[in-house]
């Protein structure tokens, strides 16, 4: 499996806390099946933001770390960057801040991780959308499934699709590790085919942590194997290889099953 989204480099944000923790991660990754895993620490709204070589630096500290340990993981530089308007400046130039930035080409396709604020739309979110495609990027939106006033706007996420955004869940959401909300809703976005990816989006060694296996059984038992592999390796492949990835639309969202009022609410 390829993990797009995870918190590995220590000490940059509220992810790994020191090397020990960040060792633990990728071993923990590597026993689960993982061959790839993206480093994306945050890039969050701040005065003072890491650069990109800082997290260039991190993701190849973690090479050598795995190379030292003799575990077979490639890791991939990257970040989850927050939307805000202000960071429209200081990203994906020449790759910068992009999934595999330091492997940038103008010749290949660039994709970047956005997370909206947790409890809101900024008004500007649409815009944000279109500079980054003039920027020649593809936005792949991290975890939906977790943005509750999205999900209760499906005509808003089925515009944005149908103008190029991709979409990430975190693999946890499916097996119920981030709350019955996200589970119902990540399970509606992959019954209507609009999960592109999936990441462990982890932060620790334990608890939410790089293993997906848990998540990943519950993929195949409602989409089956193909279904998968699709989100978990030739996806996120064409990522590494900066290949473009075919965007697929429904008309609308279609409920597979309804078990609470808050899912009903969605096709209201």
């Amino acid at each position: 499996m390829i993990d797009i989204h995870s918190h590995i480099i220590f000490g940059i944000d509220d992810g790994s806390k020191d090397e020990v923790m960040s060792l633990k991660m990728l071993q923990k990754a590597v026993a689960s099946g993982t061959t790839s895993i993206f480093a994306t620490s945050h890039l969050l709204k701040a005065a003072h933001y890491p650069g990109w070589q800082d997290f260039l630096v991190g993701a190849e500290r973690l090479r050598q770390l795995a190379s030292e340990h003799n575990l077979p993981l490639a890791i991939y530089s990257g970040c989850e960057v927050f939307m805000d308007w202000d960071l429209l400046d200081i990203i994906a130039e020449n790759g910068s801040f992009c999934l595999n930035g330091d492997a940038w080409d103008a010749a290949r396709a660039s994709y970047i991780l956005v997370e909206l604020p947790m409890y809101f739309i900024p008004n500007y979110a649409d815009d944000f959308w279109y500079e980054l495609r003039l920027k020649g990027v593809v936005p792949i939106l991290a975890h939906p499934e977790r943005y509750t006033e999205l999900m209760t706007k499906p005509d808003l996420l089925l515009r944005w699709r149908r103008e190029g955004l991709l979409l990430q869940c975190n693999i946890g959401s499916f097996a119920g590790s981030f709350g019955a909300h996200a589970e119902q809703a990540a399970k509606l976005l992959l019954a209507n085919g609009l999960v592109d990816f999936v990441g462990s989006d982890a932060h620790r060694d334990s608890g939410r942590d790089t293993d997906m296996r848990a998540g990943a059984a519950v993929i195949r038992e409602l989409a089956g194997e193909a279904a998968l592999q699709q989100l978990t390796q030739i996806n996120p492949q064409r990522i590494i290889d900066g290949t473009p990835l075919k965007v697929k639309a429904p008309q609308k969202l279609i409920a597979r099953e309804k078990k609470s009022k808050w899912w009903n609410r969605l096709f209201k």
